[in-house]
């Protein structure tokens, strides 16, 4: 919601400021310490700009991507299996995969419906030899890029191997199509080069990421038999064979009628999604596996990317294209329209049964603007840190919170959540693990830290207590008094100048 609402307020107050996010002050570019989802800020922000509540706003696009995926998804099977039914459950295999319930957290990982729209656009570029079609391959993996970073990368990959793979089975169509894919590749590169800069320019200033990070979210085959423990039928293979983000079961169901896509009478295209679904897989071992590895050797974008287990949503894409095609070949051997659709019926109620998670967790947030940010706001421009920070090595703290918290007011914000953590902010932290001393009240001053705000709420009452006599008993620290805050009370200073 902050990211959603940052850019609401960017495109309003200096939108050539738009990535240089209030928080890790006095660091720029802090909106590309993470992925910024441009697309689905540039949607929400219309609405946020009338006033609608940012929960709603949020939820309505966390659905919109679930919703988005499956109809995209649809069009792809439809179009393929020529089957409304085979693409009704292709659908909902892509909408509803476990994956995406262990990253129901992730805004940007469920807006995924531009993978199969891609898909399509370029099968229709092929089978028609068209131009228009081309160039929409291009509209939809930018796209993709501005909802999710990752899977706008991973996609453009993907669309590669397809593209080989489909012009294998005629070279004469796939010669005519080809202007028009490479128009598509020009446009998808004219949108992905400006947006890619700050994202460039972080890489070079922050360095890659850890590869033992990396290592740490790539894939391991043993990992695609496990589902997120929300799963009330699969659950509890969640710890046994995976970890936070590499739980990537698919469903049983999807898996058995992928198997069944073999029986379908265009087979070559089964085996175009079954290859599609093992280069996505491979990819997604990372480190683990050797693809990605020689990739990383050669694509510098990757180095910015921590999390090749992410890949499994594409498997996740090839693999409800191959349970349409085993579907559709099941209804074939019917050879009754009733039974078809009563069969489908079935599958449809199979997988609902399979994919339906148990409660999920869920934050409740404020609505209003606490009082302690009425307060800074009516006091005019500040930077703003707030209290308790993190210590290095228990980062994140409660980071994430404030980051939040700061869309009431919009100062300035030391403190900072992302994927990326600027070194600055590092020292500033081992600065203040002995505040309010004279080495971090001089650091604070040197990042022209203006409000200082104390939460009670995430303190011992005795270690609040001893920190707020320490800091009235500095002459720089002027008390503001006592507001509320989105989860307590709050104590309010101002650092001056003495």
């Amino acid at each position: 919601m902050w990211r959603l609402a940052w850019i609401a307020h960017a495109l309003r107050t200096n939108p050539r400021h738009l990535f240089d996010a209030n928080i890790f002050y006095p660091e720029v570019r802090t909106l590309a310490y993470s992925d910024a989802t441009l697309l689905e800020g540039a949607i929400a922000a219309p609405l946020l700009w009338a006033g609608v509540g940012p929960v709603l706003v949020y939820n309505l696009l966390l659905l919109g991507g679930f919703a988005g995926s499956g109809l995209g998804m649809f069009v792809l099977a439809r179009y393929l299996t020529r089957s409304t039914g085979a693409a009704l459950v292709s659908a909902v295999i892509f909408m509803l995969a476990p994956y995406r319930i262990e990253h129901y957290m992730h805004l940007e990982l469920q807006w995924a419906m531009w993978m199969p729209l891609a898909f399509w656009a370029v099968h229709r570029a092929i089978d028609e030899s068209s131009w228009k079609f081309g160039g929409l391959a291009g509209v939809f993996v930018s796209l993709q890029l501005l909802s999710c970073v990752y899977y706008g990368m991973f996609l453009a990959m993907l669309m590669v191997v397809l593209t080989v793979l489909l012009s294998a089975g005629g070279v004469r169509r796939a010669r005519a199509a080809l202007p028009g894919l490479l128009l598509g590749a020009l446009v998808a590169a004219a949108i992905a080069w400006p947006y890619s800069r700050p994202y460039v320019q972080n890489a070079r200033a922050l360095g890659p990421r850890n590869p033992v990070e990396i290592a740490r979210y790539s894939a391991r085959p043993i990992n695609y038999l496990a589902s997120p423990r929300q799963s009330w039928l699969w659950g509890w293979t969640a710890n046994r064979f995976g970890d936070n983000e590499v739980r990537l079961f698919p469903g049983a169901v999807a898996t058995v009628l992928a198997i069944a896509a073999f029986a379908h009478r265009r087979r070559r295209l089964v085996w175009v999604y079954a290859v599609l679904a093992a280069v996505a897989l491979e990819l997604s071992f990372g480190t683990n596996g050797w693809l990605y590895g020689w990739l990383f050797a050669h694509v510098g974008a990757l180095h910015g990317l921590r999390a090749p287990a992410r890949f499994a949503i594409l498997v996740s894409a090839a693999l409800a294209m191959m349970a349409g095609f085993g579907v559709d070949a099941l209804a074939g051997r019917l050879r009754d329209a009733r039974r078809a659709r009563v069969m489908t019926i079935a599958v449809l109620a199979l997988l609902t049964i399979e994919y339906t998670p148990q409660k999920m967790i869920l934050a409740v947030v404020a609505n209003n603007p606490p009082d302690v940010y009425k307060m800074i706001s009516s006091l005019g421009d500040g930077v703003v840190v707030e209290l308790p920070m993190p210590v290095p090595e228990g980062l994140p703290g409660y980071d994430a919170l404030y980051a939040s918290w700061s869309a009431a007011h919009w100062h300035p914000l030391v403190n900072g959540y992302s994927g990326y953590y600027p070194p600055a902010y590092i020292d500033t932290l081992s600065y203040m693990r002995t505040f309010p001393d004279d080495g971090s009240i001089a650091r604070l001053k040197h990042l022209n830290v203006r409000f200082i705000i104390v939460h009670r709420y995430f303190y011992e009452s005795s270690q609040y207590a001893a920190l707020i006599q320490r800091m009235v008993a500095r002459p720089e620290l002027k008390p503001g008094g006592r507001y509320g805050d989105p989860v307590d009370e709050a104590q309010f200073f101002e650092l001056v100048a003495k």
